[in-house]
């Protein structure tokens, strides 16, 4: 796959989860506004509902005072009567004379006359009409004795005193029917309404609608131009530009109306609240995708770079596979050539040559067998406890004929006072003779090779250092993978392809240590191997 095409496929994937996150916003942000749209619609339907039911409390309270003072008028019509009544039967032990009217407006008032004069107007024919005139009957009071006569005045006097009160509790209800709201509306709100029942009425009303939400409040009074009621003082500014308002009693035409403000301080977590799952779910859903594209061009971009790595791997072997197979060819062909005869010695160096390029080809074979393994990761390991130091001298000793041949030399510093590893001996020595080699190979001077061991917190260490070419920093995540060989430049004679740090990486793994390089340009490389000691039981 060309870097084209995968370019290509990157901005598709991108266009498409692009496409989707915006198409998700959308729709979430319809919803959200759908949302907000029915909570204006319900806020001002409760707060309808909120002024018609004041106004409905405040007329019901102005029937009762209506009735309840036509109650009074009838309780005191009927004392008036009696007052009266009382007048003319003990005038003379009272000395008040006089009776009682009836007047065009159906009330009853004690007059002075020594009788009772009745007067109305018949409103069917229009004609005034004025009735008997009763004589006073003073006999009642002859004969009376100073006992009788003084429970007389005290009972009128108590009868009068109950007449006064009536007419006291008249005039104070009159007053209050007569009170002018367009005048003081203010000052009358605090006697028609209590905070406590506006809140309650709120409340009710907007959890009928499903706002169950904290809510502030105040009453603004286009007379005085000030808010006179809030429920908790803090919120004034708020109130007035909030947006959510209405006029209390509307049905009373008044020049200087009252409005009803209302705010939520928590409205935005509120219509949040109302779709959070739906927010949850479409995080969750771009998180997945986001992490599927991302996947999924990784592993585009990892299979292309392996799919590079492994045809320049074969392009290599291909390469070294022919030089071995043409000299074995050109052996055998000098073998039928008649013109060619070999002595003891030229024998025995063909035959040192055949053996060479046969090692070659099985090294070969035996690494494309290792690709194989580091593959499927089902390396054999046949673990027991063995000793640190001595594996570490058979990787020197293995690999010491190719540094020596170099003019190099190794330096060991075994110092680690417990070497007891649980693990694979065998590839163990391997991994060492691995980072040797790679030491030597490396090295544009004579190698000189350092290799150190000590114990660590929880396990032993063994740092292997050179003095070679060093490897850059972009470089040192990338050498422990497969296949990954870092780029020299124009120095082509170092063979390899690509395995030795991965198996190393590989080996370290299935023992449960790790391995990390410390490495500079020019300045050489340390490897550091960490082997877990906390297992000490017996294979």
């Amino acid at each position: 796959m060309s870097r084209k095409t995968l370019v290509y496929i990157a901005l598709t994937m991108f266009m498409a989860l692009a496409g989707l996150i915006a198409v998700q916003i959308y729709w979430t942000r319809s919803i959200f506004a759908q949302n907000e749209e029915y909570l204006n619609f319900s806020v001002n339907e409760a707060m309808q509902e909120v002024a018609t039911s004041l106004e409905d409390l405040v007329l019901s309270e102005q029937m009762n005072r209506i009735q309840n003072h036509r109650r009074l008028m009838r309780e005191i019509d009927s004392v008036n009567c009696l007052l009266a009544d009382w007048r003319q039967r003990y005038s003379p032990v009272l000395g008040k004379p006089g009776g009682i009217r009836l007047e065009a407006d159906g009330r009853y008032r004690l007059t002075d006359d020594p009788v009772m004069r009745v007067e109305w107007r018949d409103t069917v024919a229009g004609v005034l009409v004025t009735g008997s005139f009763v004589q006073a009957d003073y006999t009642s009071s002859y004969g009376l004795s100073d006992a009788r006569k003084d429970e007389i005045r005290r009972e009128y006097g108590l009868l009068e005193s109950y007449r006064d009160d009536l007419l006291y509790a008249s005039r104070m209800i009159d007053n209050l029917l007569r009170t002018s709201w367009q005048e003081a509306p203010e000052r009358e709100l605090g006697r028609r309404v209590a905070p406590r029942l506006i809140d309650s009425l709120l409340v009710s009303a907007l959890g009928t609608r499903q706002i169950r939400t904290r809510v502030e409040w105040g009453v603004f009074s286009t007379y005085g131009g000030k808010l006179v009621m809030q429920k908790s003082g803090d919120y004034g500014m708020q109130l007035l530009q909030s947006g959510f308002h209405c006029r209390l009693y509307p049905r009373q035409k008044t020049e200087y109306p009252l409005l009803l403000y209302l705010y939520f301080p928590d409205r935005l977590e509120f219509l949040v609240s109302q779709i959070w799952y739906l927010i949850v779910a479409s995080v969750l859903l771009f998180a997945l995708l986001i992490y599927t594209f991302s996947y999924t061009l990784v592993s585009i971009w990892k299979q292309k770079k392996l799919t590079e790595m492994k045809s320049d791997f074969i392009n290599h072997v291909t390469h070294e596979i022919k030089t071995p197979v043409s000299t074995i060819a050109l052996i055998c062909e000098s073998f039928d050539d008649p013109d060619v005869r070999y002595d003891e010695a030229g024998m025995k160096n063909v035959l040192h040559i055949i053996q060479h390029e046969n090692q070659r080809l099985q090294s070969l074979s035996s690494q494309i067998i290792q690709i194989s393994k580091m593959e499927k990761g089902d390396y054999f390991l046949n673990k027991t406890h063995f000793e640190m130091h001595r594996a570490i001298e058979e990787a020197v000793n293995n690999t010491g004929f190719q540094v020596m041949h170099n003019n190099g030399r190794i330096v060991t510093h075994l110092d680690a006072e417990n070497d007891d590893v649980y693990g694979d001996r065998t590839h163990i020595v391997h991994i060492v003779s691995n980072l040797i080699d790679n030491a030597n190979k490396y090295c544009t001077e004579k190698p000189l090779i350092e290799i150190r061991t000590f114990n660590v917190e929880g396990g032993l260490q063994i740092d292997v250092k050179d003095n070679g070419i060093g490897i850059a920093k972009s470089n040192q995540k990338k050498i422990f993978e497969k296949l990954y060989r870092v780029p020299t430049g124009n120095k082509h004679d170092v063979k390899g392809f690509g395995l030795g740090l991965s198996y190393v990486a590989s080996i370290m793994r299935q023992h449960g240590g790790r391995v990390w390089v410390d490495s500079e340009l020019k300045q050489g490389s340390v490897f550091h191997l960490f082997f877990p000691q906390e297992n000490r039981t017996s294979a």
